[in-house]
């Protein structure tokens, strides 16, 4: 293993040690073990299918993201997404981005820029959805008069300034590509005539997976399944948090739901471990913290919620991956 490579690593398992003793330096752990056991798994079974119906409007939200380009089916398009999802669950620096742009460019003989461009515009709609979940979830502490929690307003206007400025950015570079180009052509001026021009190309091809974002009635689509995919997200969490009885008041688990789907999603950009481990139990356990739930409790729903979607995606992953003949490593560019 190369140096660069295997220091990435090594910082990316510190990082993943750091939040999980974040997450769990409090776990009284025959209790944890014991929730576990008395857990209600039908409720962990009906999370498990949110979040399997989840990706299936993920991929016909990606659908519509590529259609201006070329109409691909479901069927096609959702075995691609599940390997780039469990290849982030496999390898650190998610990885499962650039390789879903590259397997789809090979299998329907599009630009790998264009496909990558769609991913993009997924992640910033995903990241829009986190700001609108926050909203939700602040809005159902007010409501039920508790106080909202700082840590997570914080991490609010950090969201909003970060996915708010990136689709500025996308619809900017979508409406004034003659600019963008002209900002291309003069810091690329130096380059070799060949190589400035492929970066010409790649520009034309990225912006041309942007396309979708020009018509109303596609952003109104995405915006639709956007909307059903975080919905079932935050149904999942609820059931998860049924599942353990970690707050017996159904009004408390309805605010706690879009918190966690916030937070939780918010997390697990951290980079750290394959599967973002660590980040992912660590913002659970904040979330929940927020409504005194006891923190044994709150690293069960964490670890159990992580663990279900995990093994699921990891495995129909593989699955896909096998049946296609596609050796889950890190793609190259």
């Amino acid at each position: 293993m190369k140096p660069h490579r295997l220091f990435t690593l090594l910082v990316s398992f510190a990082i993943t040690a750091l939040f999980l003793a974040l997450a769990l330096y409090r776990v009284e752990w025959e209790k944890l073990a014991s929730t576990f056991v008395s857990a209600d798994y039908r409720w962990v079974a009906f999370a498990a299918l949110c979040w399997l119906s989840g990706y299936g409007l993920r991929t016909a939200r990606w659908q519509i993201f590529l259609a201006p380009t070329k109409t691909i089916s479901l069927a096609r398009l959702f075995p691609v997404l599940i390997i780039g999802f469990a290849l982030n669950n496999l390898l650190p620096g998610r990885p499962g981005e650039l390789a879903r742009a590259y397997l789809l460019g090979v299998r329907e003989n599009l630009p790998k820029t264009t496909a990558l461009a769609t991913v993009v515009a997924e992640r910033v709609a995903d990241g829009v959805m986190v700001v609108v979940f926050l909203t939700l979830a602040f809005s159902a502490f007010l409501t039920l008069h508790l106080d909202l929690p700082a840590g997570a307003q914080t991490l609010m206007v950090f969201a909003t300034l970060l996915f708010g400025g990136a689709l500025v950015g996308l619809l900017l570079l979508l409406a004034r590509q003659d600019l963008a180009l002209t900002i291309l052509r003069f810091g690329t001026r130096i380059l070799p005539r060949a190589l400035a021009a492929r970066s010409e190309n790649l520009l034309e091809a990225f912006v041309g997976g942007l396309r979708a974002l020009a018509s109303a009635g596609n952003v109104t689509v995405i915006g639709a399944w956007s909307l059903g995919v975080w919905l079932l997200d935050a149904l999942a969490y609820f059931a998860m948090l049924s599942a353990f009885g970690a707050l017996p008041d159904v009004t408390r688990r309805v605010a706690a739901a879009p918190l966690l789907t916030g937070i939780i999603n918010l997390g697990i950009m951290i980079p750290a471990a394959p599967g973002g481990l660590g980040p992912y139990e660590a913002a659970g356990v904040f979330a929940l913290s927020t409504l005194a739930v006891d923190p044994t409790l709150a690293a069960s729903v964490a670890l159990g919620a992580h663990a279900v979607q995990y093994v699921m995606i990891t495995g129909l992953g593989i699955g896909f991956a096998w049946r296609a003949g596609v050796a889950l490593a890190a793609p190259r560019a």
